[in-house]
């Protein structure tokens, strides 16, 4: 049942997902309540097509997604933009963002299609944006920053309230307190609890003296200098690759100064609303998704 009314139910998975027992039974689910949805196939959003992809959050439906967390940071987006709450449904492989208890999954459902919900089941989570990016773009669990090209390092001016730290490295993570078990987490940052209103900084592989994550508060402005230190100069401008939530944005960069780019981060006003995910770590359970 495929309609374009405004108001249908989203459901955002990837087609290998449409298979499976759990998005049949969405789907059946669906129809037998009489609700209005939409199918929207992630497979069509490549890197290549983000423009298309922000699109898809013109309606003002709930957002459904089938998945593991890459799938759950799509709708996500769609939910947040669209201020709907989103509901993000696991496969049982690994996954910090979604819902693990499929026994709930009916009633979870149901409370989408009726658009009357559990507000102690519903938990909120800071987003960040990059004013001088896109500040229509919501991170909700990082912006990474890493060399690519033929640089053996990146420089980075660091500002934060009124201090300032400089540090070279391959990169750096900007993460929520949400995003912190994310790529922070691989690139050795501390793991948040996701309750707490807090930004990390990370450095991927860093080669001045520099501790492993800075935990800021939310309402910090960061500003991020981007180039090449002085003894490399002569390899040219610096090459790197920004991401927002493993999406590469390099096109957003309205000019590069071959000196140095800035990236203005903070915080947003508003948080994303997820029904069934709780805001407390559970620090057993993502251990045992990673090591398993």
């Amino acid at each position: 049942m495929l309609k374009n009314e405004d108001s249908a139910v989203r459901v955002v998975s990837y087609p290998d997902y449409k298979e499976t027992e759990i998005y049949i039974k969405l789907i059946e689910q669906l129809k037998k309540a009489g609700a209005l949805y939409r199918e929207i196939d992630l497979s069509k959003f490549g890197s290549g097509n983000i423009s298309s992809y922000i699109k898809e959050t013109g309606y003002s439906g709930n957002v459904i997604s089938v998945g593991g967390d890459g799938t759950a940071l799509k709708g996500m987006f769609m939910s947040y933009v669209s201020e709907t709450v989103f509901l993000p449904l696991g496969l049982g492989e690994i996954g910090y963002l979604v819902n693990s208890d499929k026994r709930k999954y009916s009633k979870l459902i149901k409370q989408v299609i009726d658009n009357k919900f559990d507000s102690t089941i519903i938990s909120s989570r800071a987003v960040i944006s990059c004013s001088t990016l896109d500040p229509g773009w919501p991170i909700f669990n990082e912006i990474a920053i890493t060399k690519s090209g033929s640089n053996t390092l990146l420089e980075f001016n660091i500002k934060v309230n009124k201090e300032t730290i400089e540090l070279k490295a391959d990169g750096i993570v900007i993460s929520t307190s949400g995003g912190s078990t994310a790529y922070s987490y691989s690139a050795g940052g501390p793991i948040v609890d996701p309750s707490l209103d807090s930004v990390v900084i990370t450095p991927i592989a860093p080669f001045s003296k520099f501790p492993r994550s800075i935990v800021l508060p939310s309402n910090a402005l960061i500003k991020i200098g981007i180039g090449t230190p002085k003894y490399y100069k002569s390899i040219g401008e610096a090459k790197y690759d920004i991401f927002f939530d493993g999406v590469v944005v390099n096109d957003r960069l309205k000019t590069i100064d071959s000196n140095e780019t800035s990236l203005d981060i903070k915080q947003n006003d508003r948080k994303v609303d997820i029904l069934g995910v709780s805001n407390e770590v559970n620090i057993s359970e993502f251990l045992s998704q990673i090591l398993r």
